[in-house]
Order: C-alpha cells, then sequence, then structure tokens
C-alpha cells in the first residue's frame, strides 16, 4: 500500500532533529574537552572541566536558537 509521501509514517526521524542533537552534543565534547585539557595541562583536578561543559551548553543552546529561529521567520 503506497500512501502520500509527504505524511510521516511515525517511525522517521526528522533531520533537523540529529541537527539539534549534534549541536548541542559538539558544543559539550569541544568545550569540555577544551576544559579537559586544560585541567591537565595546568594541574587542576576539574576547575576547567565543569566551566568548558557549561560554556558548550551555553554555546550549543545558542546555535541551535540562532539556527532554527531564523529559519521559522
Amino acid at each position: 500500500m503506497t500512501g502520500n509521501p509527504e505524511e510521516g509514517t511515525g517511525g522517521e526521524s526528522s533531520p533537523d532533529a540529529w541537527s539539534i542533537i549534534g549541536l548541542l552534543l559538539g558544543g559539550l565534547l569541544v568545550w569540555g574537552g577544551i576544559g579537559f585539557l586544560l585541567d591537565r595541562w595546568l594541574g587542576f583536578r576539574a576547575l576547567f572541566l565543569p566551566i568548558g561543559l557549561i560554556v558548550g551548553a551555553i554555546g550549543g543552546t545558542w546555535l541551535v536558537i540562532i539556527r532554527y529561529a531564523r529559519a521559522e521567520k
């Protein structure tokens, strides 16, 4: 049975959802990694890693807002 190709079957995921997940995880991984490396390089136990994770989460969220808020207008 063939249906309307524009109607989803419910089992398909949106490419936008994967893009959002990628942006958020990318921000966390990059800035968390930078924080981790700074901790190891400067001899701290866990100072820059949490700062990097927070910066990455905020940056990833900001990129999602900028990218998809402009797309809706």
